[in-house]
């Protein structure tokens, strides 16, 4: 029965819920005074790498990409627009995924933690992170036939995966000027 026991609590993850009434606010927000010109700078850490974009958006479309080290990821240019879409994607996440497949479940990806913070005065998230791990699944039938059939625990791979996404900048433009140095700078 012990073992029953720990074996439950090794498959359990606290996760921090995720906020959609707060990324609706946040949106209102940007909406409201978005600056329709701006120069933005972001920091992405994924699958172990690390890289930067910097790119000027006008009127919601990427005009120029300063900088994209991101080129072996996934990631396209993250304007504020397709920052709010990340943010909502990561929300929408289910706590818990099979692994290794949806069809075969004696593990889980479990999120420890998920977390979007978004600017005070504009509204546009400035910090996306998701943390995840595989562990046992010991509520799933799949735990069970693999433990009597093999008569040892799955081999759950402690795969963690860290993604995060932050705003180093964001520098709103005159409408007709690309060189305004004055910026809206997070706040660690």
């Amino acid at each position: 029965m012990a073992c029953v026991l720990s074996l439950q609590l090794m498959g359990l993850a606290a996760v921090d819920q995720p906020r959609g009434s707060q990324w609706a606010e946040a949106r209102a927000r940007w909406n409201a005074q978005a600056p329709g010109s701006y120069h933005i700078a972001v920091r992405i850490e994924a699958l172990g790498n690390v890289c930067v974009q910097r790119l000027e958006v006008r009127g919601a479309w990427v005009r120029r990409v300063i900088e994209n080290t991101c080129d072996a990821f996934w990631v396209d240019p993250l304007t504020v627009d397709e920052l709010f879409a990340l943010a909502s994607d990561i929300e929408s996440i289910p706590a818990s995924r099979c692994s290794p497949s949806p069809h075969d479940c004696p593990c889980h990806r479990v999120f420890t933690l998920r977390r979007i913070e978004y600017d005070a005065a504009y509204g546009f998230p400035v910090t996306i992170l998701a943390r995840s791990e595989v562990q046992f699944h010991p509520a799933a039938r799949d735990f069970w036939e693999y433990l009597w059939q093999n008569q040892q625990l799955p081999t759950c791979q402690p795969a963690r995966r860290r993604f995060t996404v932050q705003v180093l900048s964001l520098t709103p433009l005159a409408p007709e000027d690309s060189t305004q140095t004055s910026a809206i700078e997070k706040v660690q």
